[in-house]
């Protein structure tokens, strides 16, 4: 992707947002956590293409879908045993 296709950036951003049910206040909670000095309606307005933003800020706000993905898509993964070493009844 050039540094021209900040629009393409967006709409792909806000597919993934989309399809995980993400509200542009929980990316911009999650992109506010890891150090991003934008507010919350420059993130909105940003994520709806309103704005152009330089390609770090995009890409904090990408880093932060991502994140969130990996959050919401590890969640419901089936245990190892492994993991439930602190049970009695394992075996």
């Amino acid at each position: 992707m050039g540094a021209g296709n900040h629009g393409e950036q967006y709409a792909l951003t806000f597919e993934v947002m989309r399809r995980l049910s993400l509200s542009s206040e929980e990316v911009w909670m999650h992109y506010h956590s890891m150090g991003g000095c934008l507010e919350a309606f420059e993130v909105g307005a940003c994520l709806h293409g309103l704005v152009r933003l330089p390609a770090v800020d995009r890409d904090m706000i990408a880093h932060a879908v991502n994140e969130l993905y990996d959050d919401i898509c590890r969640g419901g993964r089936a245990p190892y045993s492994t993991e439930l070493v602190d049970r009695p009844h394992d075996e």
